[in-house]
């Protein structure tokens, strides 16, 4: 459903946008490998002995969705540019993230350690090398940064819904809290990246970034299927398999974040580059809740599940088909409307747990 009042995203707008995003994301691969060692000099000077292959495309991922997701993506809605400071910061956590990620992943520290680390990075005495790391990067992030204090917060918010998600270990984890964990551990993890800009983004963009990061995070629960299963994590595309509900679910919060975008004091271009930006990575969520739907009928249980093969539970985007269905999504997704829609949202606190 599309109203008058609202900017009509077309295929032409989609296409260039999604063109230029193309260009953008392979520029900066090749930029990213050149200018890591510069980005890091001083903080780890032996950068090939200290990552590997796979390190480096973590570090690629969590830069290129942190800049042109996030960062970028709220900036070029407000008419601003990032700076190259913000720009360095941007590059400094893409690289701590992983490693921070590890500390709980790799069970390298414990919760009391990992919060004494946060809390004072100056005292904190580093056991391991990954900590180590850890160090060095979160006080280079901290030493020019105007909102040091916000940086912190918002990193033990991402640490207590990091601790929170250990709870997918467990398959009697209720819907309503699973919810919770999915929403929250991705909405901190986006102000975190909010928080090494200049201009922290106001109430208003924060409300929309709450719904924009739980579907990002389930799009990576969905993408994500045959790795979790078979590693025990329980994400609601496999606990919760009533995909009519996920995906009404997932409509609802689509409108609740194309209603509350329009209403933005932004040019009508810029909040149309936003919401194409921000529902490409939905759309494929979309896609692979659709597969999900079709391949997993008559299939009752978790441990069913398991026995289905890569191919069935992941959703390969490298057909020219798929492709044209993915931008197919975008134009329906970033012109849903439904002023009837419940917002989902609304019903999950935005809060630290206990």
């Amino acid at each position: 459903m599309h109203l008058s009042n609202q900017p009509s995203v077309n295929n032409y707008r989609i296409l260039t946008r999604m063109l230029c995003l193309y260009r953008r994301v392979k520029k900066q691969e090749r930029f990213l490998k050149d200018h890591l060692p510069v980005a890091l000099a001083g903080l780890i000077p032996n950068i090939e002995q200290t990552f590997t292959a796979t390190h480096i495309k973590r570090i690629t991922k969590y830069w290129q969705l942190g800049l042109n997701l996030v960062c970028g993506n709220l900036y070029e809605l407000s008419g601003k540019k990032l700076s190259a400071e913000e720009n360095k910061r941007i590059v400094l956590l893409s690289v701590f993230g992983p490693l921070f990620d590890d500390l709980f992943d790799d069970k390298i520290l414990d919760h009391e350690q990992i919060t004494s680390l946060v809390t004072n990075p100056t005292t904190y005495v580093a056991l391991k090398d990954t900590d180590r790391l850890v160090v060095k990067l979160y006080l280079e992030i901290l030493r020019n940064l105007p909102g040091k204090d916000l940086f912190i917060e918002q990193l033990q918010a991402v640490a207590c819904w990091q601790k929170e998600s250990l709870k997918q270990l467990n398959e009697n984890i209720a819907e309503d809290e699973l919810y919770q964990v999915t929403y929250n551990k991705s909405y901190f993890a986006v102000l975190l990246y909010c928080a090494v800009l200049d201009d922290y983004p106001n109430e208003k963009v924060r409300e929309i970034l709450f719904p924009i990061a739980g579907l990002m995070q389930l799009t990576n629960d969905a993408f994500d299927v045959y790795k979790d299963v078979n590693n025990g994590v329980y994400t609601l595309p496999i606990l919760y398999r009533n995909y009519e509900k996920l995906q009404q679910n997932f409509m609802n919060e689509v409108a609740r974040i194309n209603n509350l975008l329009w209403q933005l004091p932004a040019s009508k271009k810029a909040k149309q580059n936003y919401a194409i930006t921000i529902h490409s990575l939905h759309a494929m969520g979309w896609m692979a809740l659709e597969q999900l739907k079709q391949v997993t009928t008559g299939i009752p249980t978790v441990a069913d599940l398991r026995t289905l093969s890569r191919k069935a539970l992941v959703c390969d985007m490298d057909s020219l088909k798929q492709i044209r269905k993915w931008l197919s999504h975008i134009r329906r997704i970033a012109n849903y409307y439904d002023p009837s829609a419940g917002n989902l949202a609304a019903a999950i606190t935005i809060a630290m747990p206990v």
